[in-house]
């Protein structure tokens, strides 16, 4: 067994580069500090720091104790303050969510769980794609990838719903720029540059992919995309979940009768070993629910307008 407070005070020096930061933060005197690392030093038989001005190094077997304790002390900070958050404030949901999907979806639905469950409060933060921050107290992380993408020993991930890719753009600018059932050299592509199906979109399709020289301009959002697809600026491949608003409003057509059921999907992700309070889990069904009921309601407008739903991969039924 490891003295922790040896164990915190090399933790702490590997963080901010010295001893005397490290005895600042741990309000204790330099010595004290490096008597600590000598100490942890000598249990283990092995050096875990080079000694120089003005910023210590670590050995390898340093580094690899750093990376360690770095985990394990924000997993406990982490922890330590959800309990406390949920002894203040056991009606406070915290969720970390893609930004499309906040902007796009969840945003314009809260209103309606909030007044459907007076006494509970919801806290949401946009963040891009993936980045889980698990150093941060939420309750869910909602985010988009393949299968098991975010599934660990310390995080549980529960299917929430995938979605439907379809070209989208005005009608007016279907028109000008898609002659024939064909893509003309005119036709400028609106694309997201973290998710790109238009290659599995036009092996399933047979439609010709239009020359090289055809113009593309890429974003880091999906909104971004749709944005500036509804201002007649060209044409992207939608995520319908996100933008069945504009379809069922005609601001969006779909010039082709063909969309591809995503190999991504959205998961809900929560910490293996946290108990959900009362109201997470009310959160977490009500949200269940709500994606439910507008897929049903997304396949239910794709199929009145026309449109065959295949599987991105070329090898699927």
């Amino acid at each position: 067994m490891l003295p922790l407070t040896a164990l915190r005070a090399f933790d702490l020096v590997a963080r901010t580069g010295t001893f005397t930061d490290a005895a600042h933060a741990l309000n204790v005197t330099r010595p004290a500090i490096s008597k600590q690392i000598k100490h942890l030093e000598s249990l283990l038989g092995v050096p875990l720091i080079i000694r120089t001005r003005p910023r210590i190094i670590l050995t390898s077997e340093g580094s690899e104790l750093a990376t360690a304790l770095v985990q394990s002390f924000d997993l406990i900070s982490a922890t330590t303050q959800r309990l406390i958050d949920n002894a203040n404030r056991p009606e406070t949901v915290r969720v970390l969510v893609d930004r499309d999907f906040a902007s796009s979806w969840l945003a314009e639905r809260i209103g309606a769980f909030l007044i459907e469950h007076p006494g509970i409060s919801v806290e949401i933060t946009a963040e891009r794609n993936g980045m889980m921050r698990m150093d941060e107290n939420f309750s869910f992380r909602i985010f988009y990838g393949p299968e098991g993408c975010f599934s660990s020993d310390r995080i549980e991930e529960t299917f929430l719903c995938d979605w439907i890719d379809i070209p989208l753009c005005t009608a007016e600018y279907a028109a000008e720029h898609i002659i024939d059932g064909r893509f003309s050299p005119t036709a400028h592509f609106l694309n997201d540059k973290n998710y790109a199906p238009w290659d599995a979109w036009f092996q399933r399709s047979g439609i010709e992919r239009p020359a090289g020289s055809v113009e593309h301009t890429q974003f880091n959002e999906t909104t971004l995309c749709l944005s500036a697809t509804l201002a007649g600026s060209g044409i992207t491949i939608g995520d319908c979940l996100l933008c069945l608003y504009a379809i069922e409003q005609g601001q969006l057509i779909a010039p082709f009768r063909l969309g591809i059921r995503s190999e991504e999907r959205y998961s809900i992700c929560h910490r293996k070993n946290d108990t959900l309070t009362r109201a997470e889990t009310v959160f977490r069904d009500w949200l269940r629910d709500a994606i439910a009921l507008y897929q049903d309601r997304v396949e239910q407008v794709v199929s009145r307008l026309g449109i065959e739903v295949a599987d991105a991969r070329c090898d699927a039924p």
